[in-house]
């Protein structure tokens, strides 16, 4: 059974109904733990941190995406942000939590699984803040960790063959903010960073 990094709701930031927003550093993180999907979940006594990365162009705009599967609850949704949840396996062996490290090893990882890009592929990697809705069962249960970078090569991303991801190309973030074929993060993150 994998495990995923949680953190319990009372140790997390005051939360709004929804929102994203700046944070002066991720020290709260130092109280995750790591426990089964399964259970953290159906549980929202637990967050789910999960980082969640836009990727803009030269132009600034931002590369979008709709989901042809995955988590049935996307699944059909347009999306900005490429990213999951972090999985044991972006910790370092034996040694304390290091949010920052943790986070960016969860990242990359979701990167190479979605797109098949690397660090090569991206410049000015850097945490924007935090996104939650508390409208959904979903998010309820996840707190996004917003990250920016710059998308280097000439070619838009180009989802790996069986991510259920179509890309759908650079679009100005006032394309997304108010658009509900996109889900609620993305449009919180597309209107925080417009």
């Amino acid at each position: 059974m994998p495990l995923i990094l949680t953190l319990p709701r009372i140790h997390a930031p005051a939360l709004p109904e929804t929102g994203c927003w700046p944070v002066s550093d991720l020290d709260f993180l130092q109280h995750a733990q790591w426990q089964s999907r399964a259970q953290a979940e159906q549980n929202e006594a637990w967050l789910q941190p999960i980082p969640y990365l836009l990727l803009r162009n030269a132009s600034g705009h931002i590369w979008c995406y709709q989901r042809s599967g995955g988590d049935a609850r996307l699944t059909g949704r347009c999306s900005c942000g490429v990213g999951g949840h972090v999985d044991l396996q972006d910790a370092q062996p034996n040694a304390a939590i290091d949010p920052m490290a943790t986070l960016r090893c969860a990242l990359l990882r979701e990167v190479a699984e979605e797109l098949g890009a690397g660090s090569a592929d991206l410049a000015q990697l850097s945490f924007q803040g935090l996104i939650f809705e508390g409208l959904s069962p979903i998010g309820r249960v996840h707190l996004g960790l917003l990250f920016t970078a710059h998308w280097l090569p000439d070619l838009p991303p180009r989802p790996v063959a069986g991510e259920a991801l179509l890309g759908l190309g650079f679009r100005p973030a006032s394309a997304m903010a108010n658009n509900a074929d996109f889900e609620l993060w993305s449009q919180l993150a597309a209107r925080y960073l417009s």
